[in-house]
Formats: C-alpha cells, sequence, structure tokens
C-alpha cells in the first residue's frame, strides 16, 4: 500500500482516482436558506503536460436553517465538473474546473417528503497542497442559477 500511496499523481504515474471528504460554507443565495454542507467526491484525473486532466463528481448535502415560519428544506447537489490541476513544485497546486449540477431540494408537505429538481451550469476554482497521495484544497464553487456557491474545503486520499 506505501509504494501505491507514494506513486499517486507522480510524473511517472497517468492515471489516478481520489477520494474526498468536502466540508463548507454556502455564500450569497444558498447562505439564506443553508447553514453549511458536507459530502464525498470522487476524482479521477488523467496526467496531461506539467498536471493533470480532471473529472469530478459526487453527492454534497446541504443543512437547512430554521427560519421561523418557513418550513425546513434539506438540499443535495451532485456536480459533475471537468477541469484542469496544475501542479507547482514544492507541493502547491491550483485548479479550475466547469460543469453542471442537479439541485434537488427536499421538505415536507401534507406529513409526506416532496422534492424539486433544477440543474445549473458550475464552476470552481481551487487552490491547495498535496503530498504524494494526501490532498487539502479550497475551493470555490459558483452555481450560475441560484447566484450562490460554497467555499469549500476538501480533504483527499488518491490512489
Amino acid at each position: 500500500m506505501a509504494a501505491l500511496s507514494s506513486a499517486a499523481q507522480k510524473d511517472t504515474k497517468k492515471f489516478s482516482v481520489g477520494l474526498g471528504l468536502e466540508a463548507g460554507i454556502p455564500t450569497g443565495n444558498l447562505a439564506t436558506v443553508y447553514n453549511v454542507a458536507a459530502g464525498l467526491t470522487l476524482r479521477l484525473s488523467y496526467h496531461v503536460g506539467p498536471g493533470f486532466v480532471t473529472l469530478t463528481s459526487g453527492a454534497i448535502g446541504y443543512a437547512p436553517k430554521s427560519i421561523e415560519g418557513v418550513p425546513k428544506k434539506l438540499g443535495l447537489e451532485i456536480p459533475v465538473r471537468a477541469g484542469y490541476k496544475y501542479l507547482f513544485p514544492k507541493h502547491f497546486f491550483v485548479m479550475g474546473e466547469l460543469g453542471y449540477a442537479n439541485f434537488k431540494t427536499y421538505y415536507g408537505q401534507n406529513g409526506d417528503v416532496a422534492s424539486v429538481s433544477s440543474g445549473s451550469f458550475i464552476a470552481a476554482p481551487s487552490a491547495g497542497v498535496q503530498f504524494n497521495a494526501f490532498e487539502v484544497g479550497l475551493r470555490y464553487g459558483i452555481n450560475f442559477k441560484s447566484n450562490g456557491g460554497l467555499f469549500a474545503l476538501r480533504i483527499a486520499v488518491n490512489f
């Protein structure tokens, strides 16, 4: 396992898979309804030039705020983003991603759970550090339809 971990996302490795835990704070219009968000993401990376072409997807859940007189609404975002992760010497990276997300809102209605879905184009600039197989990054996910976003921390391991 140590040999596999130390080779993850090095120049000699063409392909890697990363599993990440994300947590963040909604911004803009999303911040009026949601407190925090957390989820898991899977990132496929293919070595091209000084970095990696990436494809990222997963599920991010949004915890609702308690607003008097307004029913709580749980949110679930399923993003699909493609991008490029540029690696600098000394473990630093920057990344830009574009994609599409389905956002589903769940709420109580007459004792049942109802939901409404919507989709939006998204963008996610990020920066972070990577030490062999381990990665820590900050990203700002922009949802163009909601005029909001998510400022998130991602902690991941790459295989």
